[in-house]
């Protein structure tokens, strides 16, 4: 007990409250005025992890499916179970077996519009690029700095230059999505009026994203998808 005095669960040390509080009185020493566990208005009442709509292992979407369709969600079918099972049965993984994501990188903002046409933050990334594990580029050719092709699932192939790190496992790669201005590996240059184009383009990695919904949030699935990356031709 003067071990305790004074101090509260997060503070002793000694591990004496924590042990009157359950084994004494039944209760946790924390999180007893806890925050909604079990909701009931959530598809889940108790969080399950769920696999994505593309994905590589079938073996896990078997154990942990997505949601069933919903027929009639804001007079809109929101497909879940039916598209994830078309993916596994079209073995879209044999064809697309890397896990992509994106994200953000430190020097740009948002869609990369301002930012990019930045001339201190664009000589710092002056390209789009996608992050591959050394183990995944030789297999297929790819040397750091060359650009590759990225394809996916939606059609798309972007046009990106090759980052072999070890930051990304074997399976999986990353890009980053605050660029625009190329499509498909063509530069839309000619398409912004005159003086109007920022300094860095690129691909916009949400082009090659696939169909995904969060039924809570309500947001799009454009962080995990699957795809392929080859060399791009000279």
């Amino acid at each position: 007990k003067k071990a305790a005095e004074g101090k509260n669960w997060k503070t002793d040390l000694s591990g004496g409250i924590q042990r009157v509080t359950m084994q004494v009185h039944g209760v946790h020493p924390f999180g007893n005025a806890k925050a909604r566990a079990v909701v009931w208005n959530f598809p889940d009442p108790v969080p399950l992890h769920r696999e994505p709509l593309y994905g590589t292992r079938p073996d896990l979407v078997a154990k942990y499916p997505t949601h069933d369709d919903k027929k009639a969600f804001w007079r809109m079918p929101t497909l879940y179970k039916s598209l994830q099972d078309k993916n596994v049965e079209a073995k879209l993984y044999e064809k697309f077996p890397i896990i992509l994501t994106s994200g953000r990188l430190v020097e740009y903002e948002g869609g990369g519009e301002e930012t990019r046409s930045n001339p201190w933050l664009a000589e710092l990334q002056q390209d789009n690029f996608v992050e591959i594990n050394p183990k995944a580029a030789s297999a297929r050719g790819i040397r750091n700095g060359e650009y590759v092709i990225v394809s996916t699932p939606t059609g798309a192939r972007i046009k990106v230059k090759a980052l072999v790190t070890m930051r990304v496992g074997e399976d999986t790669a990353f890009i980053p999505f605050h660029f625009s201005g190329w499509w498909q590996g063509k530069d839309m240059i000619d398409s912004y009026p005159e003086g109007a184009h920022p300094i860095v383009r690129g691909e916009a990695v949400n082009t090659a994203t696939t169909y995904g919904y969060d039924s809570v949030t309500m947001m799009q699935e454009t962080k995990t998808t699957i795809c392929n990356i080859e060399k791009a031709a000279a």
